[in-house]
């Protein structure tokens, strides 16, 4: 079994959110902001939603040489980070999201130049206002050094495969950069059925993701821009372990013969997956039935759901040399221009 230090290709980790304590406050009534509840354990209020179990101040989600330490420890050349979904913030009224993301994205900017051979970083985009969003994309792509964008899955009454959002994905496309598909908590549908047991975050996430990827393949956003690359964490939610009623769709429903330009095999190889699935065999499927071109390494770092042994797992594979490779680093390399 080969370590990670032992690879001539750098580990790069794609799923790695970042507090950036800057951004308190900064989106007036919404916060964010750090609370201390009765039994001293730190919770987080972004909007209407307070999250618990994950410490964001000080710790390795904003701290930059906690981070790093971290990253050492865990084996981790390189991260592409993204803002903590909760910031997204596209229930709040445009202007104020406008210069939430902006600073946000300032931020980013300023921490990934204290560290800039370790961190790359993505933008945070004011998605309920689709111009306000392409205009942010561009001064964060071409002013700021980052490397994409971080999307929640909906906005609002507008779906990710909206017609107005053709100029952001076209801007991503002519500059070879991905689109981060991560929801936001609420994204999951905002049923109060899904609070019970954390269902937001444990399943709710992939429920999202998979219904994004629907809106990138049935809503035509892929199939529009051939040159975009959705890159979606979570081993891509449910999606890829049903990717074959995906095509039955498209053959046996009435829409469905005309829903696509282009071949379905084509447009499905322009999503990337990360690999926190977190046992092997699941692993192994995800690899095998999307290829090892097309998965890249992730470990929801500093999470609630941190997988310290993800890297080590990755690295253990039975798998040539080269595909270890691509997946622990190379792709992610190729992928975010790092």
């Amino acid at each position: 079994m080969a370590s990670p230090t032992s690879l001539d290709t750098p580990v790069v980790d794609t799923h790695a959110h970042v507090f950036l304590p800057g951004v308190l406050g900064a989106c007036g009534e919404a916060g964010p902001e750090l609370l201390d509840d009765a039994q001293r354990e730190q919770a987080f209020r972004a909007g209407g939603y307070t999250i618990r179990g994950v410490k964001f101040h000080p710790s390795p989600m904003s701290d930059l040489d906690l981070r790093l330490a971290l990253m050492d420890k865990m084996g981790i050349a390189r991260q592409v980070l993204s803002p903590y979904p909760m910031v997204y913030f596209y229930d709040q009224p445009a202007p104020v999201a406008a210069r939430f993301c902006a600073r946000h994205n300032d931020e980013m900017a300023a921490l990934v130049a204290r560290a800039p051979d370790r961190l790359a970083g993505l933008a945070t985009l004011p998605m309920q206002d689709p111009v306000a969003a392409h205009t942010e994309l561009v001064r964060a792509l071409d002013e700021l050094g980052l490397k994409g964008a971080s999307i929640g899955g909906r906005y609002g009454d507008r779906e990710l495969s909206d017609r107005c959002y053709d100029p952001l994905w076209e801007t991503l496309a002519a500059r070879k950069l991905p689109a981060f598909i991560h929801p936001g908590p609420m994204d999951a549908g905002g049923k109060r059925s899904l609070t019970r047991w954390d269902l937001e975050l444990v399943v709710g996430f992939a429920i999202d993701e998979t219904l994004a990827i629907t809106q990138l393949v049935f809503g035509g956003v892929l199939d529009r821009h051939p040159g975009l690359t959705a890159v979606v964490p979570h081993g891509g939610g449910f999606a890829p372990f049903v990717q074959s009623r995906f095509l039955m769709a498209l053959e046996k429903r009435p829409w469905g013969k005309t829903a696509l330009a282009r071949p379905f095999a084509d447009i499905w190889q322009q999503m990337v997956f990360d690999c926190l699935v977190h046992d092997t065999t699941t692993l192994e499927y995800l690899i095998r039935s999307q290829g090892a071109e097309r998965i890249v390494l992730g470990t929801n770092f500093a999470a609630w759901d941190q997988d310290d042994h993800v890297v080590g797992q990755v690295a253990g594979l039975d798998l040539p040399s080269a595909q270890r490779a691509a997946i622990l680093g190379a792709n992610a390399l190729r992928l975010f221009r790092l």
